[in-house]
């Protein structure tokens, strides 16, 4: 998604996806290949049920919106299906939203490196 207008709208439409699940967007930034968001889900949803839902019927609204897009896409995928989900732990909201909005993407690379030594850090055992 090249165009600003585009990606205005698909944030409007993804708002909207939210909003119809109770999913509660505090930051959502949409790049040219990605998106990011900031979200709070209902008690009884897991973060992946959410994921799915929101990438599900914001296709939906997308392909409504911009009929065009069908050509571009012929399968019916408009979201790729990978997807890179975090519960907020150590990291405080603010410092969450403030990554959003300003796009950080070399501190992505930063965090994806964490990731892989975070399993170590959580293992129960070292507490025993």
């Amino acid at each position: 998604m090249r165009k600003e207008h585009i990606n205005k709208e698909v944030e409007k439409l993804i708002r909207q996806a939210a909003e119809e699940h109770k999913i509660i967007i505090h930051t959502l930034a949409v790049g040219q290949d990605h998106v990011h968001a900031f979200a709070s889900l209902p008690f009884d949803m897991s973060p992946s049920k959410a994921t799915m839902l929101l990438k599900g019927r914001s296709a939906y609204l997308i392909f409504r919106r911009f009929p065009g897009f069908r050509k571009r896409y012929p399968k019916g995928h408009f979201w790729s299906p990978g997807k890179f989900i975090r519960s907020v732990s150590n990291v405080t909201s603010g410092a969450i939203k403030n990554y959003i909005e300003n796009q950080q993407l070399d501190k992505l690379h930063e965090t994806m490196e964490q990731l892989e030594k975070e399993p170590a850090q959580l293992n129960l055992t070292g507490f025993f």
